[in-house]
């Protein structure tokens, strides 16, 4: 309300702007009104207000119609108001890294979707398990919303589980222990189990284009999804310059998804 106030017209946000020099604020940015369907909008505009809360003490000194507008509509901001404010603002700041890291387009995201996914399902649960009534209402709302999308594991693209199973720092282990804390430890297995013929069937197809590649360099090579013998593993290694990059990594990434 208070934002929105400032903004409705250039008079009042020169003004405003006058008590942030009176203030010595240095934030260079200023309010914003943000938009209630998006969360990462809200934090933006929490992380920009929380800056000029003196400011809006003087302003409210020069400005008569400041506090009996807003006492009309949702109220005057108590001191209490501006704690919450930097609460949810905590709170919400990991949505907004985690929209920006999984969003990037100059570095691979596949392999961080689903950790990131399980931070969020996580933070939502325990925001539930607030002290504070009004942020336990809002947690259990955007819970839901969250559930919406994400609350169906079968409806999950299992190329998600895929990547993060590939990816060196999680693994097999880590997906199932992760799976556990999101859904039920039934459906957990489930998926673990489909996730893991679906691996098999992946690495077989890779073998056959790997071994392919070696008979035509009459070179033997096997493979194996158990531990690799040592004759093996030196075996592959001189076939590594006659298959593509793409190939060897994901071959050598399935010798150990379960370490």
């Amino acid at each position: 309300g208070a934002i929105r106030y400032v903004r409705q017209s250039l008079a009042r946000l020169q003004k405003f702007k006058e008590c942030v020099v009176v203030e010595k604020i240095e934030c260079k940015k200023m309010l914003c009104l943000h938009v209630c369907t998006s969360w990462n909008s809200t934090y933006l505009v929490l992380d920009i207000a929380q800056n000029f809360e003196r400011a809006f003490v003087i302003f409210e000194e020069q400005d008569t119609n400041f506090r009996a507008e807003l006492e009309r509509g949702e109220g005057w901001p108590s001191v209490d108001d501006w704690v919450s404010m930097k609460n949810l603002k905590d709170f919400l700041k990991h949505f907004y890294e985690v929209t920006l890291h999984i969003s990037g387009t100059s570095y691979v995201t596949s392999n961080n979707f689903f950790d990131k996914l399980s931070e969020i399902d996580i933070l939502l649960q325990d925001a539930q398990l607030n002290s504070n009534v009004n942020f336990n209402v809002m947690a259990i709302k955007m819970k839901n919303k969250y559930d919406k999308y994400w609350g169906d594991i079968d409806k999950m693209n299992l190329l998600m589980f895929v990547a993060c199973v590939l990816y060196p720092r999680q693994k097999l282990k880590y997906l199932e222990f992760a799976l556990s804390k999101m859904f039920s430890s039934e459906n957990a297995c489930e998926m673990m189990q489909k996730l893991k013929e679906s691996l098999y069937e992946l690495f077989d197809e890779y073998k056959t284009q790997l071994h392919s590649t070696c008979s035509q360099s009459s070179v033997p090579t096997h493979v194996s999804l158990g531990e690799p013998q040592q004759k093996s593993k030196g075996e592959c290694n001189l076939c590594i310059k006659s298959v593509s990059w793409k190939i060897v990594v994901r071959i050598k990434h399935l010798n150990w998804i379960n370490i």
